[in-house]
């Protein structure tokens, strides 16, 4: 992603498959500037249109839960977590500056957080970091 929130870059680990498609979808249109582009080429897909395409999705889906695009962050975050990534990757992963940012999504892992209790503790004493 490119400037996200606080103005920063972000990568984005793809799946082969997925990165296979948009491989097909690069050689079969050939997009000048933009892979997803608006009503105007000349102009990226509006943020809106995504988060309504998500929301359509959603429902689709069947699912009921709230939440909106960012949930997406936290669930990458939590399963990346669950599959054994370590703490520090995840936090380059995001793009954090600061681990008590990335030690946030612990909370949703309490068998992680009861191994990590000490290092849980002295963090949360630190105060908060940035996001």
């Amino acid at each position: 992603m490119h400037l996200g929130k606080g103005a920063k870059d972000r990568i984005v680990a793809l799946p082969p498959s997925v990165l296979e498609r948009l491989r097909d979808c690069w050689r079969a249109f050939r997009p000048n500037q933009f892979m997803f582009y608006g009503h105007n080429r000349a102009k990226s897909i509006n943020i809106s249109s995504v988060q309504k395409a998500y929301k359509r999705t959603k429902l689709a889906a069947g699912v009921t839960s709230r939440g909106g695009l960012h949930a997406l962050r936290h669930a990458y975050a939590t399963h990346q977590l669950m599959a054994g990534l370590p703490l520090a990757q995840l936090q380059h992963n995001l793009g954090h500056k600061d681990i008590r940012t990335t030690f946030r999504y612990i909370h949703w892992l309490p068998h992680y957080q009861c191994e990590q209790d000490s290092q849980f503790n002295l963090l949360a004493k630190l105060g908060q970091g940035d996001e």
